[in-house]
């Protein structure tokens, strides 16, 4: 059984990373605006404070799915720093500066109380699919990332067999409702959800991962401090906040 490892990060290391911006000039009580997706928003938040620390500049964490942030984006914010998957990002022309930022694996969860499956090796892996009363994962006609990259990988021979749930919304939801007994999601979003047991991650032999990146909003109403703040969350000093929070960080050394 996989045995993750509490999200935390050394105090020393956290020190390391504020005093780094302590050069950023003091923005007294400005404001700038996140929207990030649920699986981004951990580590996020938890550079946001370190930068409120070291610059006095608030940050407020807005977003949610997908299709939300396209939303806010197209009515005019307010937003100055989006982070989304690389490939929703890339056709955006309400989006500029788009930088890397990390990599987000997919997990497998059951619901809490029930036995944990082994998913360790893409043997034990394909096993627990091919037993399951139901697999749930996000729709893909919503047009996820995470949600066609699920899809498509259970489309090969080896997961015909496999009983798929597609659900609009949260895959987890599926496993309160009895519909699936196993739902995949990205991996931070099944850590945070109490209601569930996290398995692990698929095996890395099937690339069951989403990139993100951050760029800034054409909306920006101070753009010289969304890419200060662009710039802190990109910075190769952020990898040990993004590593805990779930992020493989894959931004520019």
């Amino acid at each position: 059984m996989w045995i993750p490892r509490p999200f935390n990060i050394r105090p020393s290391g956290i020190a390391l990373l504020a005093l780094a911006w302590l050069a950023v000039p003091a923005a007294g009580a400005d404001t700038i605006t996140v929207l990030t997706p649920a699986s981004a928003a951990p580590g996020t938040r938890a550079l946001a404070a370190q930068y409120t620390l070291a610059t006095g500049t608030q940050v407020t964490i807005g977003g949610g799915g997908r299709d939300k942030i396209f939303a806010i984006l197209k009515a005019g914010g307010p937003a100055d720093v989006v982070l989304l998957p690389s490939t929703d990002m890339a056709d955006m022309p309400t989006v500029i500066a788009m930088t890397p930022l990390g990599h987000i694996s997919v997990g497998v969860a059951v619901k809490a109380g029930m036995p944990v499956p082994d998913v360790s090796t893409p043997e034990k892996f394909r096993s627990v699919l091919l037993a399951a009363k139901g697999v749930a994962y996000a729709d893909p006609s919503a047009g996820t990332s995470a949600g066609n990259l699920i899809d498509r990988m259970l489309s090969a021979p080896e997961f015909a067999r496999v009983k798929r749930v597609p659900v609009q919304g949260l895959a987890v939801t599926a496993l309160a409702g009895g519909q699936a007994s196993i739902a995949m999601q990205l991996l931070p979003e099944l850590a945070a959800d109490k209601d569930v047991a996290l398995a692990g991650p698929v095996p890395d032999s099937y690339g069951a991962g989403v990139d993100f990146s951050a760029g800034i909003a054409m909306v920006s109403v101070d753009s010289v401090k969304a890419q200060a703040f662009l710039s802190f969350l990109t910075d190769p000093k952020a990898a040990a906040v993004w590593k805990a929070n779930g992020v493989e960080f894959i931004g520019s050394p």
